[in-house]
């Protein structure tokens, strides 16, 4: 069931030490309200509405320990005045510990895996190399995401794509770059004459909708919040559940999302260590794309 706010209930505030805090550091504070928003507006013709989705869980199952350490079962941990120090953290909250089921994704992850058709397969425990899925669906969210190959195809894991949008829209004021400069062949199928096989993004998205992977044809570019919730954050290079994102590369992938700021640059989250910038859009990055499931 879908619904919507009429205001923004999610905020992200930034403290930097000083005063209160006398510390060095900044913090993120994420004041959060269920059903949770999931990322950036989508268009709906009304600026006051905002869409949502549930969001995924860090996975993350172990804590700090009370001295020093970590604490590799998320067990109770007590400073000596008492207090419990792995109630408060992470791995003590949200779908981590109330659906810690590695059975359909580590920890509480849940996705499904999907023949080239769009179907789940029959069989959930196949081996890629021997039963290879073309999509995964996220059972939490909804999300069905593109699986990349290692066929050097068009789903191939090694092509990369510059940032390329047209549309006003969507684009933060400006287009990106059809091509490079340099005609790069970085890509399946580049053809420096033919402007439908460029390497950038919207000609990805255009040649995935037209192949109609998985049985579809509304394949787009992922927001910023949308890439970051498939980010495992337990464990790096790459920092995402490879028993059902195979292939996957330790390495930044686009977002669809233009940087507010500078209009040449464009959101990216790196799966090397989870952690998500704006650059600019001439560079050559991996993509994988989406599209709205359940």
């Amino acid at each position: 069931m879908k619904k919507c706010f009429t205001a923004l209930t999610l905020a992200s505030l930034l403290i930097v030490g000083s005063g209160f805090f006398q510390s060095a550091y900044s913090y993120k504070l994420l004041f959060m309200m269920s059903p949770i928003l999931a990322g950036e507006q989508q268009g709906t013709g009304n600026n006051n509405v905002v869409g949502w989705q549930p969001l995924n869980d860090t996975g993350i199952t172990w804590s700090g320990n009370y001295a020093s350490g970590n604490n590799t079962a998320c067990v109770a941990s007590t400073t000596t005045d008492g207090d419990n120090v792995v109630a408060a953290q992470d791995c003590s909250h949200g779908r981590d510990t109330t659906h810690n089921d590695d059975s359909d994704g580590h920890a509480g992850f849940s996705y499904t895996k999907l023949d080239s058709n769009g179907v789940p397969l029959a069989n959930q425990n196949a081996d890629y190399a021997t039963t290879p899925w073309a999509c995964v669906r996220d059972n939490v969210t909804g999300l069905i995401w593109e699986v990349k190959t290692d066929d050097g195809g068009l789903h191939d894991k090694d092509d990369t794509y510059i940032w390329y949008n047209t549309d006003p829209a969507t684009n933060g004021g400006a287009d990106g770059y059809a091509n490079a400069d340099n005609d790069e062949d970085i890509c399946y199928g580049y053809n420096s004459g033919d402007s439908s096989t460029f390497c950038n993004t919207e000609a990805y998205v255009n040649r995935v909708n037209a192949a109609g992977w998985c049985g579809a044809s509304d394949w787009r570019m992922p927001t910023r919040k949308e890439l970051e919730g498939i980010v495992a954050y337990d464990r790096y290079s790459p920092t995402i559940d490879t028993d059902y994102f195979s292939n996957a590369v330790s390495s930044h992938v686009w977002s669809g999302s233009p940087d507010a700021g500078y209009s040449d640059h464009a959101w990216a989250v790196s799966f090397y260590d989870g952690f998500s910038g704006a650059y600019y859009r001439s560079i050559f990055v991996a993509v994988r794309l989406v599209r709205n499931g359940l």
